[in-house]
This record gives C-alpha cells, structure tokens and sequence, in this order.
C-alpha cells in the first residue's frame, strides 16, 4: 500500500492511499463471506451458495458497497501508522477508484494535532509567595467549631442576625403562587447566602406571631429558568426565634476536640492552617510554572478541537447542576448555546494549549508512563471511592475512560518532572514585611493527598 500525505489548512491533512489489488481483493472476499452468511438462497443451506448466486440475490453494489465498508476503515487504519500522524477526529473519505480485481484509490481527510513549538521549558523560575498564617485564621477555625457545638434556645425577643426562625412561606409570582416555593414551619438561619436575596433580611425584626410579606429578585443565574431574573413576593409567618448560643472556648471544650489544653488546641489549627498553606503553595508554584511554559508554546488551534472541549466542559457543567436538581432542558436552548459556548471558551483553549505543550515535552524527553504508575493511581482513585481496585479499572474500560486515566498519570508526571527543573525564587510571605520574607524558598517535594482542613482534622480526633 502507498500512502501520500498532503498537508492542508487549520491543522487538516490529506491521505492518498493506493491500496494494491490483492487487497482489495481480500475485501471482496470478506464481503462474499458475511453477506453469504446473511441470506437464504433457494436449493442452499445458509452460507454455503456460489458467489455468482449471492451477488445476483443481493445485487453487485450491495457486494461493491460490503466490500468497500471493509476496506475503507482497514486501510486507514494502516494509513495512519504509516504517515506516523495523530488523528484528532474522524476522517472524510473519497473512493477515488474502486472495482473488483484492481487496485484502489482512496483519499482521506482528517484533522491532526496540530505541530507545537515549545519554549523554554527548563529552569523556568518561580516566585509565588506563601500565605503566612494569621491569627483571624485561627479564631475563624475556633468559632467554626463553636458553631459546631452550638445549641438553639427560645427567646421572646424579635429575630436578629444570627438567630434561626422558625416560619411559614409562600412564595408568588404577579400574586399566583409557585411550585416549590411553599414551606410550613421550616427552620431558617438568618445568615448571608443562604437564601435568594431579600430573603432572610426580610425576617429580622420578626417575632413568634409576625407575619409579613417580602419582596425579592431572583438571581439572573437561578437554577430554575421559569423563576430566573424573576420579581416575586414570599408570604412569611414567624412560628418561633431561636438564638444560637456557643459554647466557651475553656478546657473542657479542648477535651472535647481531643486536647488536653485550650493552648494545645489552638497550636494544633495553626499547625494544621500552615500545612495547608505549604500544600496550596506548592500548588501555586506548579501553576505558575506550567502558565509561564504554556505561553511560549506555539501552535494553532481548530475550531474544532476548541468546539470539541467546549462541549466536554459544558457537560461537566451541567452534570454538576443536574446533581443539584436543576434543568438543564431550560438552561441550555439553541437560543443559548453561543452565550454557554462563550463562557467556557478561554478555558477550553487554555486546557487544550496545557495538554499540546506537555505531551510535545514529554514526546521531546521520551517521558512515559509505567504499568506501576498507572496501577497505582487506580488503586489511589479505587481508594477513595470505596472500591475494589479490579472492579475501579473495569469500569474506566467499560465508560472509554482508562486513557483518560494514563494521560492524567503522565501529565502528572511531567509537571513533576518540570518542577523539578524549575528555580524556586524567593519571594515575600504574603502578610509579611519584604525584609521579613525568607532568603531562600526550598524545592518542595512531590505533592502528597491534601491532609484534613484544620477544624475538620481537630473534630477527627475528638472522634
């Protein structure tokens, strides 16, 4: 078989491919097989009449056509290989010429990752500083945990900031009530956040036996398209107020997060902040090193291929929102599609510029992934969903998802390797004086599984 390549615009190229008669003919006889097993033919048992029979029953560009559908993929497959190229979708074909007996000509058009030129890729220099640990972070930690351990108590007085209310609502829109907007004696935290805007303010300043009706927009963005944007009221009927009381940060309550000592307990969060800190620095510095590679690269990028990832993106997305009941059906409309597709556009690119320029590195250093490595990051992954790892690699075979797998194990490994080679700069504590920075920023090791937030870790070992 000759195979010609001719490069094209946008990344695409062209495959001329002459494929020999023998070839060809094997197809034929692959064609004569599978359809002779497939009819009954008067006088014959299935599979077992002549060929000049089973071409008249089917008809000669039904064998033609069984013939070519054979060929077509068979040969680019060897195309391919041949041309040494990476197809990024698949290809267009034009029989050129094609006939029992003779030799064929068949052309292929198909999209190829594009060529990468890297920068400089090696001692890239990093200066990113690390967040020192403050003493707010430390009291927002022991008032999370006070508010673990907080405890509801009546009060007469009216509702505050900070209280829970217990309360009727009943939302409207022009006066007509809403589906889901209807609750009865339900208890809510006047807090920031946790309701659409206008709604929680409205109760301050309610007691038990208060009714009141408050008027609120709904977010542009909300979950449900019908309600999005939307002015409506909520009918409110206060029930009780409660006030939250926390507990005192003393001893006994260091005992209770397993510490013998309030001075111990406090030591053990700052302990556990910097960790974390130490761990977001290292990820920081990773980051700034693979932006400052990534924009020396030089490549051209296709519709398509940005197109492709768009949509890998937006199904992430909405995935996530359908977790959390929303529909998708109206959110995402032909109307909409361009504005979603906007959205996630400059991070498809940039996923797929990262992705181009690591595997033009490692292809430029023969750096490659190892049976253990991969098996390892199964078991990892197996680990944390509470899977047998056997029955974690079945199902990322099964779902086309086990070469996701060991392109994230060797992209992992290649940021390493690169981080290796960078020069780590010193560079200021955030929150310290330049001349209080340290002289000389150590080369963190590879990055562990993130430990437990502080306040989580410090409630574990109370456990």
């Amino acid at each position: 078989m000759k195979v010609t390549l001719e490069k094209q615009e946008q990344n695409h190229v062209h495959l001329h491919v002459e494929v020999d008669a023998a070839q060809v003919q094997k197809a034929w006889d692959h064609a004569y097989r599978n359809l002779r097993s497939r009819v009954n033919i008067p006088g014959f048992r299935r599979g077992k009449a002549p060929l000049p029979l089973v071409e008249k029953h089917v008809g000669a560009q039904a064998l033609a056509q069984e013939a070519l559908e054979h060929l077509v993929p068979e040969a680019y497959t060897q195309a391919v290989a041949e041309a040494a190229i990476e197809p990024v979708d698949q290809p267009r074909v034009e029989v050129k010429v094609f006939g029992k007996g003779q030799p064929a000509e068949l052309r292929y058009t198909v999209e190829v990752r594009p060529e990468v030129t890297v920068g400089s890729y090696l001692e890239v220099e990093v200066a990113v500083a690390k967040d020192v640990v403050s003493q707010d972070q430390v009291d927002q930690v022991v008032d999370n945990l006070r508010n673990r351990k907080a405890h509801l108590q009546q009060v007469e007085r009216e509702a505050r900031k900070g209280d829970v209310v217990v309360a009727d609502f009943l939302g409207k829109l022009d006066g007509v009530p809403f589906k889901g907007g209807e609750a009865s004696k339900m208890a809510i935290e006047i807090a920031d956040g946790r309701f659409i805007p206008g709604f929680v303010e409205a109760l301050v300043g309610l007691k038990a036996g208060d009714a009141k009706v408050a008027d609120v927009t709904f977010p542009a963005d909300y979950g449900n398209a019908e309600l999005a944007g939307k002015a409506a009221t909520f009918d409110l009927t206060v029930h009780e107020v409660k006030e939250r009381y926390l507990p005192e940060v003393d001893e006994e309550f260091a005992k209770a997060h397993g510490m013998e000592s309030v001075d111990q307990l406090l030591e053990r969060i700052r302990t556990d902040l910097d960790r974390e800190a130490t761990e977001a620095h290292e990820v920081a510095q990773r980051k700034a090193m693979l932006e400052a590679i990534v924009v020396q690269s030089q490549m051209e990028l296709s519709d398509t291929m940005v197109r492709r990832e768009i949509y890998f993106l937006l199904e992430q997305h909405f995935t996530n929102l359908q977790r959390q009941g929303a529909d998708i059906g109206q959110l995402f409309s032909e109307e909409t599609r361009s504005e979603w597709e906007d959205r996630f556009r400059a991070e498809a690119v940039q996923r797929i510029r990262t992705s181009l320029t690591l595997g033009a590195i490692a292809r430029k250093e023969g750096l490659e992934v190892t049976q253990q490595e991969v098996a390892a990051a199964v078991i990892e992954y197996a680990q944390m969903l509470g899977k047998a790892p056997e029955q974690f690699q079945q199902e990322l075979v099964k779902n086309g998802r086990y070469s996701a797998l060991v392109d994230e194990v060797l992209s992992n490994k290649i940021i390493e390797w690169l981080f290796e080679q960078a020069k780590l700069v010193a560079a200021p504590e955030a929150g310290l004086p330049d001349a209080e920075a340290p002289a000389k920023t150590p080369k963190p090791k590879a990055a562990k599984p993130k430990a437990p937030k502080a306040e989580a870790a410090a409630s574990e070992t109370a456990e």
